[in-house]
């Protein structure tokens, strides 16, 4: 998915001038921490919070409803030339407040196409093409050594090409790095999509030291790979990142079953999927069982067309997990529960206009349960707050 600024840092008293990513303080049980260096909002920073998430606090509406234009404000967005979708490079870089270069480290041969996660004790979980890498800011320098608590395990990916070839927008995994398990008996992941030429797995890697006890899993790269299992609804590797909360990942297909002819002509897949094309289609989610160090599918939703890559969100208010889909070529979205994947609200947009496109953004719910969605042509706020 496209980048977004990170800053990084540690808690206030140890690195208090530094920027790569945002974290500390306390959290509610099993929810990651609050880092008292971002805005008090209810999005201050890519996929709600340091450890990409999305999952968020705000109670969001349950009450479904037809929407009018009247329900929506929207800013025009202008585009100009060919948009960048990825920044692509090999590099991970901290600055200070005022932007002087700290430290850094380039990966050689990799693309880093993805936004960080960062957490509590300063690791900063990185997934290029080949490798999921977790660095380490010591407090004077990034380390990747392992004495730091750094490591880096390769995950599988297709052949250098293939997967832009099937409509994919990365190398290799295109999910940002999502934490799971925040609790203090948890077990503490970091999830990702790889790129499996079999077909997408959901990968998890332990986040910190391995147990001792923990043998390699048949059919893994290395023994930092907690468990994997396959997706099956999609091809490629999942672009739309993971949704994380408790002990659930929600993945989202997002293979064009026929994409454009042209590799990386994400525009054309986007409009005319669902349209003259037939569209990625599929949620599922999955469930880490800890004792049995594995994954197993929770439930699945086979119908949701996924044209757009947009990542759902889920609110730990009111166990909701919020959705985009379009039906019969028009946009809407859906609430379902997030335990057993029921759908509880659905609000379709008001006409089979494109303005209403939600292509490669973030679903947010402002402070007052209001829907702020991004896409192509508008950025959009949907006055459904108070549908409670």
């Amino acid at each position: 998915m496209p980048m977004s600024p990170l800053s990084v840092a540690a808690g206030r008293a140890r690195c208090a001038g530094l920027v790569i990513a945002l974290w500390a303080c306390n959290s509610a049980a099993g929810e990651p921490v609050v880092n008292p260096w971002l805005a008090s909002s209810a999005y201050p920073i890519s996929h709600h919070n340091a450890a990409q998430t999305d999952s968020t606090p705000v109670d969001g509406p349950s009450i479904g409803k037809k929407l009018t234009t009247a329900d929506v404000k929207t800013v025009s967005l202008l585009w100009s030339s060919a948009p960048t979708f990825k920044n692509v490079g090999g590099a991970v870089m901290v600055v200070d407040r005022d932007l002087q270069l700290q430290d850094y480290l380039i990966f050689p041969g990799e693309y880093s196409e993805n936004s960080m996660a960062v957490d509590e004790n300063n690791g900063i979980y990185v997934v290029t093409s080949s490798t999921m890498h977790k660095l380490v800011w010591t407090g004077s320098k990034l380390s990747r050594e392992e004495k730091d608590g750094a490591w880096s395990s390769p995950y599988e990916v297709m052949p250098e090409g293939e997967a832009k070839k099937l409509g994919a927008a990365s190398h290799g995994a295109g999910t940002t790095p999502s934490l799971l398990g925040f609790g203090e008996h948890e077990d503490k992941l970091v999830v990702i999509s790889d790129g499996s030429p079999d077909g997408a797995n959901l990968v998890a890697f332990w986040r910190d030291t391995i147990p001792a006890d923990f043998k390699q899993q048949t059919g893994t790269l290395s023994r930092r790979i907690a468990g994997q299992i396959p997706i099956e609804i999609s091809d490629t590797t999942i672009e739309a990142s993971l949704v994380t909360h408790g002990n659930g990942v929600i993945v989202v297909n997002s293979t064009y079953p026929d994409p454009a002819p042209v590799p990386g002509d994400l525009i054309s897949n986007a409009f005319l999927s669902g349209t003259t094309r037939e569209p990625p289609r599929g949620i599922r989610k999955f469930e880490w069982l800890p004792a049995e160090d594995r994954f197993v599918e929770s439930w699945s939703m086979p119908d949701i067309d996924n044209t757009d890559w947009m990542p759902p969100a889920v609110s730990t208010s009111n166990g909701l997990v919020y959705i985009a889909n379009r039906r019969n070529d028009i946009y809407e979205y859906l609430a379902a529960d997030w335990e057993t994947g029921a759908v509880k609200a659905v609000w379709e947009f008001p006409d089979d206009s494109v303005l209403w496109n939600n292509w490669g953004g973030i679903t947010v719910f402002l402070e007052d349960g209001d829907l702020l969605l991004g896409g192509f042509f508008a950025i959009k706020r949907y006055d459904i707050g108070a549908l409670r």
